[in-house]
């Protein structure tokens, strides 16, 4: 029986000015999330939905989010075969793939383990919004993920985090890192900075339940800060400053 050969093609072809463009938003996004202190060595990665259809690019295995260049990226379907790409693909690949099956109007995944929301998860106490950050994801509250802390590795696993995830766009893997969603790179980039920073505002205070923003107030804080320009704003500003 012919063995079934491994897709060779380049990533992404510089012809194709969508792919390209979704592609550079994957690498600013990692080297955003590193220089926020979201690295963790060759572990963590980003994905963005392929413009033509064909399934997802993302960050490959065995790199760093700092280093990795549009020329490292693979796309990827939903079943896991590499379509284009000569890097080695990340075993958590169900993670983007089941969010991507589920959610239409997801264009972008990131997964990282950022050290003060690892730390948060394992306390078990619901995300209260404390500070600014809070407000963006709560109410209600975060959902989470208590089935293993071990890697989503298997498509039934990635089912099961897309389902426990539901409509929201974040969620506590409990005592392994986040998952957050976007319509696109930069939104589901920001949600993890933000997610991360309302984790650490909460340990700060304790940990525990002191006293938060009302759901009220959150929700008018919601509409006035986070609106879809802030996002641009400082999705802008990361261009300049890498």
């Amino acid at each position: 029986m012919a063995r079934k050969k491994r897709a060779t093609a380049k990533a992404p072809r510089a012809r194709d000015t969508r792919v390209a463009q979704v592609c550079k938003d994957i690498v600013l996004a990692c080297r955003v999330l590193a220089r926020e202190g979201q690295g963790d060595a060759v572990w963590g990665h980003v994905s963005a939905r392929d413009p033509n259809g064909r399934g997802f690019w993302m960050k490959p295995a065995r790199m760093g989010i700092e280093e990795t260049q549009v020329s490292d990226l693979i796309l990827i379907d939903l079943d896991g075969n590499v379509l284009a790409g000569r890097r080695p693909r990340h075993t958590e690949y169900p993670i983007h793939a089941e969010l991507f099956r589920r959610r239409p109007e997801v264009g972008a995944v990131v997964h990282t383990h950022p050290m003060h929301s690892n730390a948060f998860s394992a306390l078990r106490v619901p995300l209260r919004p404390l500070s600014h950050e809070g407000s963006l994801f709560v109410p209600p509250d975060v959902p989470r993920f208590t089935e293993t802390s071990d890697l989503i590795v298997t498509r039934e696993l990635g089912d099961r985090v897309a389902a426990t995830m539901g409509d929201a766009w974040a969620l506590f893997l409990e005592s392994h890192g986040i998952v957050t969603a976007g319509t696109g790179v930069a939104d589901a980039c920001f949600r993890a900075l933000l997610l991360d920073k309302a984790a650490h505002v909460q340990l700060m205070a304790g940990g525990r339940e002191k006293i938060w923003t009302s759901d009220e107030e959150a929700l008018r804080k919601r509409a006035r800060i986070y609106q879809p320009d802030a996002f641009a704003m400082v999705w802008e500003y990361f261009g300049r400053t890498l």
